[in-house]
């Protein structure tokens, strides 16, 4: 078993012992003495800080609290849809603390879908930061990872419609039989197949509210991060979205991303036209890349040079 499946069985197995020793009332303490297992083995499980338990101890656990037999997996497809991330990218280490407590409070504890809001203005990194978190976590959704480009704000191109959005990801979720034309039908069919499942779903470049709602899941077990250049405040006041603010990279961060593309020795060696670069783009991701791949694709131009340039 893969290192994924195995993570992604703990999260479920974890959830379901959680769910049942509550449902029946009983203490961690209970439970240890109804199987004969220790308080320790209990609060590891349901931590899932246990990562390959003995099939033992998962048939006392099941016994114990009626549950059923774990189903046999999918022969189906597991949809890993996300892009290739974002190369050498740096920061962000307040945002992504706050993606990863979302994650280890939500889902396995929460009885209602996660939705986190990246925002901020263009070019700042929103879709990078996802791409990059939800390739770290990608395994423990034992369910996969839905992608979809919402194109919500791109200059001369329309934004994806809801039920053009439905018809992608019911296809990417594998369900049989024809896809409904109508927008509440795809969105209960939509619901429906991820009922059940751990999934995480990425919605990139929403134009607003509106064009994400009919894209969150009915029920709990998923999480959704969504990238806009709105603030998403209706998402955030009706489906309790949690906001992440996405803002520019500090100095150090700006001559990390540089030197991840250009290499220590280039920037050691034009230290202030490095630093007037850094000004010039002021903390903006995409302003820094540009530059940087100016730099790269002419490799005999000073920075110095660049940095006259930029004015």
């Amino acid at each position: 078993m893969g290192e994924g499946a195995v993570v992604g069985f703990i999260d479920t197995l974890s959830d379901e012992i959680v769910a049942a020793r509550q449902r029946a009332n009983l203490t961690q303490e209970e439970l240890a003495a109804r199987t004969g297992l220790s308080v320790r083995s209990i609060r590891n499980l349901e931590s899932a800080r246990v990562t390959q338990p003995r099939p033992a101890t998962v048939r006392l656990l099941r016994d114990a609290l009626d549950l059923p037999a774990r189903p046999a997996p999918s022969a189906g497809i597991r949809p890993m849809q996300l892009p290739l991330e974002t190369p050498g990218f740096v920061g962000r280490s307040a945002q992504l603390a706050q993606l990863d407590r979302l994650l280890d409070g939500g889902p396995r504890r929460m009885s209602a879908v996660v939705i986190c809001a990246l925002t901020g203005h263009n070019g700042i990194g929103k879709t990078a930061l996802a791409l990059h978190w939800a390739h770290r976590v990608a395994a423990r959704f034992a369910d996969g990872v839905l992608h979809l480009d919402l194109r919500g704000s791109r200059p001369g191109e329309q934004a994806v419609a809801a039920s053009d959005a439905l018809g992608s990801l019911i296809q990417a979720l594998d369900v049989p039989g024809e896809i409904p034309c109508d927008l509440a039908a795809r969105a209960g069919l939509y619901r429906s197949a991820l009922a059940g499942r751990r999934m995480l779903i990425v919605l990139d470049d929403a134009r607003d509210a509106d064009q994400v709602r009919p894209l969150l899941p009915g029920v709990a077990g998923c999480m959704v991060v969504v990238t806009s250049r709105d603030r998403l405040s209706c998402l955030v006041a009706g489906e309790a979205a949690r906001p992440v603010v996405v803002d520019e990279l500090a100095p150090a961060e700006a001559w990390e991303l540089l030197r991840s593309r250009l290499g220590e020795r280039r920037l050691a060696g034009e230290r202030e036209a490095v630093q007037r670069i850094i000004a010039h783009c002021a903390g903006v991701p995409r302003a820094l890349t540009v530059v940087a791949a100016a730099a790269a694709t002419h490799p005999r131009l000073s920075l110095e040079e660049l940095a006259s340039q930029l004015g």
